[in-house]
């Protein structure tokens, strides 16, 4: 028979650790508690307040803040009710907030149209600019509108991470750099080309700089679109916007993609070959995007680099293959690459017409890729050609590579509309029976 006293102690026992399971999230300890806020969004990091007494003041020393304006949106509230309880929560989680602020992240969306938002804005920075500690701002916007950039956000002189979305930015004249600046990024926004030559070089350890659908002609189309980029710490450049001349002098530079729109004919006969390529000694990772090879194509070619790119390891390129211009601007590239382990190609001739004529016409290209003494590429490994027709200009760039790579493992050729099982077994027939070096080759076909 059971005894009474042990079976209540025992049922107590039971009791105590429900209830102890139950209470799991209000005894984590305080550095989980932040930890766990971290990863949702500020608003719903306040709301944890009513979880328990232990929750309840967390959320005043997270130190990375995210908040975003659609989070105060409904159904039935118009834009100034969303404005109104956006500004009202920033401003009291600013004035309440006990602990280091590392991180504000501020996702706007319509409000940033306002002028009362920008006001707002201005007292938030100067509060984020006396905490020592902030180090990394983000701004964004949904709004098809630009946001003017304020000239305080420039007095937080301890940035290290800055990322703007759709901003007009003015340097202020009084703007004395970011000394700590490593990671800068600009997207969608409109700086002039003295702007951004100014705010660079004003970031002595810059390591990372992306600039994506950037304007560098302040509003005025008319405009010389110069870009100069002077950064001698920098090792990451992704530029994608518009311009007519771009220098660089980023000697440590290791991986740069430029995703350029130009306009030729505003174009004039310097060396742009040079001027952009020749201050990458350390590039390994290169990417010529859109009508990069237009832009350097239109100067005046030299006949070889003043350095060789013995670092390149993986090139990625869009090149019309049937402009002699264009392809003499690869060609002087690829000999100057003598480690490239891998080449990716897109064939950027996309009209019709002239795929047809360049498939037709005499071999005007073909002289480009005669094969010399030697091998070019002892290391090349891999080759993706993308957009590919098998005109007589690719077939014979083709034959360049084949015949220039020993140790080549993997050829794959992404054809522009194979109709059939047929078409296509006769394409990998003619890839086939191009002479190579290689002994361990596979060719894909897609």
């Amino acid at each position: 028979m059971d005894n009474p006293v042990s079976k209540k102690q025992k049922t107590q026992k039971e009791t105590a650790a429900s209830d102890e399971g139950r209470d799991f999230i209000s005894n984590l300890p305080e550095d989980v508690r932040c930890k766990i806020l971290s990863y949702i969004s500020t608003r719903d990091a306040v709301r944890t307040c009513i979880l328990s007494s232990k929750w309840r003041y967390t959320w005043v020393t997270i130190p990375e803040l995210s908040v975003r304006e659609d989070d105060f949106g409904f159904s039935t509230a118009s834009e100034q009710m969303t404005r109104a309880r956006l500004v009202k929560f920033i401003d009291i989680l600013l004035y309440l907030h006990n602990g280091p602020i590392f991180k504000f992240k501020l996702e706007a969306g319509k409000s940033c149209r306002e002028n009362y938002i920008r006001v707002a804005f201005i007292r938030w920075i100067l509060h984020l600019s006396r905490r020592k500690e902030f180090c990394e701002f983000s701004f964004s916007s949904s709004s098809r509108h630009l946001f003017y950039l304020p000239a305080t956000l420039f007095l937080c002189h301890g940035l290290s991470i800055l990322n703007l979305h759709d901003c007009r930015i003015n340097l202020p004249s009084a703007f004395e750099g970011f000394k700590l600046m490593r990671v800068l990024e600009l997207q969608g926004c409109v700086i002039s080309g003295n702007d951004i030559e100014k705010l660079v070089s004003s970031c002595p350890l810059l390591d990372e700089l992306v600039l994506r659908t950037a304007s560098f002609g302040l509003f005025n189309p008319n405009n010389e679109l110069s870009l100069k980029i002077c950064a001698p710490k920098l090792k990451k450049l992704i530029i994608h916007g518009r311009f007519v001349s771009l220098l660089l002098k980023t000697p440590c530079l290791v991986k740069a993609c430029f995703d350029l729109e130009v306009r030729p004919a505003r174009v004039n006969a310097r060396a742009n070959l040079v001027e952009a390529l020749g201050a990458l000694p350390e590039v390994e990772v290169l990417g010529l995007h859109q009508q990069f090879f237009a832009y350097l194509a239109a100067g005046c070619l030299p006949n070889h680099l003043p350095l060789t790119l013995d670092k390149l390891k993986i090139l990625s390129l869009d090149v019309n293959l049937a402009s002699p211009e264009e392809a003499s601007v690869m060609r002087l590239l690829l000999q100057n690459a003598p480690n490239l382990v891998e080449l990716n190609l897109t064939n950027s001739t996309t009209d019709r017409g002239d795929r047809f004529s360049q498939m037709n016409s005499t071999m005007t290209c073909a002289g480009l890729w005669e094969i010399g003494s030697g091998s070019f590429f002892m290391s090349l490994r891999v080759v993706e050609l993308y957009e590919f027709f098998i005109s007589r200009s690719e077939l014979a760039f083709l034959k360049f590579i084949l015949a220039s790579a020993p140790l080549l493992e993997q050829l794959t050729v992404i054809k522009e509309q194979v109709t059939d099982a047929t078409e296509k077994e006769a394409v990998v027939e003619i890839l086939k029976r191009i002479p190579k070096v290689s002994l361990n080759l596979q060719i894909t076909l897609e």
